[in-house]
Parts: structure tokens; sequence; C-alpha cells
């Protein structure tokens, strides 16, 4: 049983390292990067563009005459998850993750939580490039957590998962060493989440968003914050 276990873990290595093979090419263009993106997804074997029909298909069911951007709130108790927008617009590009670790270097052991985390791509990236860290992804939508979770486990990882959470009513933040933090839901619930993470000890911490960078410019203690070359709206802090 457990060598059938270590092969099957060694054809999941394999097949993965094919999989991630288009990074080795630099790409500039974002729709170039979000189409290799969800290629990638696609080999991975994630179900995504399933999964998010089936969600609109629910949503529109409830609020068949209204634009798109009302169909989370209706799905989600007023959160606003997205549901009807391109997927891969919402979610940070394995040629910009690859790009951001590349500076960020974790270290073994460190434990890189990200709030508001979709599919878990993050967690995926990780999984292979930085295997030794680990993983918490919080993320609202059910759907989502689940279908990540499942890819995550085919690819026999041990140590990345995601948690269904909805961020705006969490009192406390899990203990991590690099926390992601995105523009999602209202700007009270981001700047809630800004003031928790800085009162929590961390390394390091990734601000994506415009909504976010204005709150953390205004803040005395965030303040400028180290900008990642190549990649837009993306800060250290």
């Amino acid at each position: 049983m457990d060598i059938e276990l270590s092969l099957n873990k060694e054809t999941a290595r394999h097949h993965t390292s094919e999989v991630f093979l288009p990074l080795q090419t630099p790409v500039d263009h974002d729709i170039t990067k979000r189409h290799i993106s969800s290629q990638i997804d696609l080999n991975l074997g994630f179900h995504i563009k399933q999964i998010e029909e089936k969600l609109q298909a629910k949503a529109k069911s409830i609020l068949p005459e209204t634009h798109f951007d009302q169909w989370g709130p209706a799905l989600h108790g007023g959160a606003q998850t997205w549901i009807g927008l391109d997927f891969q617009i919402l979610q940070t590009s394995y040629h910009d993750l690859k790009i951001l670790f590349e500076v960020i270097r974790p270290h073994p052991g460190e434990r890189i939580v990200d709030l508001g985390a979709g599919y878990g791509r993050l967690g995926v990236f990780l999984h292979h490039f930085y295997p030794k860290t680990e993983f918490l992804g919080l993320e609202l939508v059910e759907e989502r957590v689940q279908e990540g979770n499942r890819l995550l486990r085919s690819l026999h990882s041990l140590n990345k998962e995601l948690a269904t959470c909805d961020l705006s009513k969490l009192r406390e933040l899990p203990d991590g060493d690099i926390y992601f933090i995105y523009d999602f839901g209202s700007v009270e619930h981001i700047k809630r989440i800004l003031v928790m993470l800085k009162h929590t000890p961390k390394r390091l911490l990734v601000v994506k968003g415009r909504i976010a960078r204005q709150m953390m410019l205004k803040d005395e203690i965030y303040g400028e914050g180290i900008k990642i070359k190549k990649l837009e709206d993306v800060y250290l802090y």
C-alpha cells in the first residue's frame, strides 16, 4: 500500500511539473497570463468553470432580471462573491505568483494565510514550488473551498488546505507568517481586517488592490510599503 501511495505521489509530481512548464517563459500581457493560468487550472484538474456556472444558474433563479453584481450578495447573505464574473479576472495569475514569491522567498515551515482564497490557486502554486511551506486559504463560498481541497488532496498535499470563513465576521486571525489580503466585500470589511492584521504577529503582509492600498497609505503604521516590480497594485509590508 505504501509503495502504491509513493508511486501515486511521484506520478502527481511529474504531471504537475509538466503542467507548470509554461511559467518558464516570461509573459508581460495580462490577458495572456490569464489564458495560460486558465489552461494550467484545466490541466491540473480544476473544475472552476463548471462550478461557477452552477453558482451563476442558482443566482439567476433567485434574481433573473438583475445585473451579475447582485448575484453574489443574493446567494451569500449580502457578501460580494462576484458570481457571474470571469473568475480568471479575480485570481492572481501563476506568472505573477512566480514573480511575487521570487521576492518573498518563504522559509520552510512558514505558514501563508490567504484571506479571500477563492479556489486556493496560491496553495496549489506553493505545493509545487515551495512544498515545505504551510498554507491556509480562507474563502466564503463553500463550493470553491470544496473544489480547492479536492484538488490539493489529488496532488497529495498534506500541509495546504482551505477553510470556509466569512471574513466580515472573523474575530481573530489564524496564526501565520505571511498574510495575503485583496479587495473583498465592503470597504468596512477590508478596513476591519487591516486593523486586525496591524496587531497580528507576522513576517510579511502582501496587499493587492486599490481599496486596501489606499487605506494603507492613510495609515501611520502601514504607510507606503514596498511595491513589487512588474506587478500592478501589489505591495509588501
